[in-house]
């Protein structure tokens, strides 16, 4: 009876190292992603380790929030999002996110707008407001 609570204890010890293991910062770090913001008056590049699941990237300078969302389970496409000040940011059609397949690297460039956001049947003229270029690397 003794032994088979030790073992038992091994076993659960052994399974909670390789689930710590599976948790670890090296394992979160899964793709390097590469940006470039264009707008009418300013523009940013940069590069930033991303995990998988949901990425942030503040870029101060455009004052501007890149959104990436991309899921292991699903490795040819990712979501993004461009959360900024009121009124922007906006894809094709007043879409607040906008789905990009990963088959082609770089993907397509992405252009966004400032305005509103569709509602419904009801499309805004929205007024172009920059162009996004993605780039993903697996580490």
């Amino acid at each position: 009876m003794f032994r088979s609570t030790i073992r038992l204890v091994q076993l659960a010890a052994t399974v909670m190292a390789a689930f710590l293991s599976m948790a670890s910062p090296a394992y979160a770090k899964d793709y390097t992603l590469d940006y470039g913001v264009e707008t009418s008056t300013d523009g940013d590049v940069g590069s930033t380790s991303c995990p998988y699941g949901v990425c942030r990237v503040g870029i101060k300078k455009l004052n501007i929030t890149l959104i990436i969302f991309r899921y292991r389970d699903d490795p040819r496409h990712a979501r993004v999002e461009i959360e900024g000040k009121p009124g922007c940011c906006f894809f094709e059609l007043g879409a607040q996110s906008q789905r990009i397949v990963l088959d082609d690297n770089p993907p397509p460039s992405l252009r966004f707008f400032t305005g509103a956001a569709a509602r419904g049947l009801l499309l805004f003229q929205n007024e172009p407001a920059g162009i996004l270029d993605l780039r993903f690397h697996l580490d």
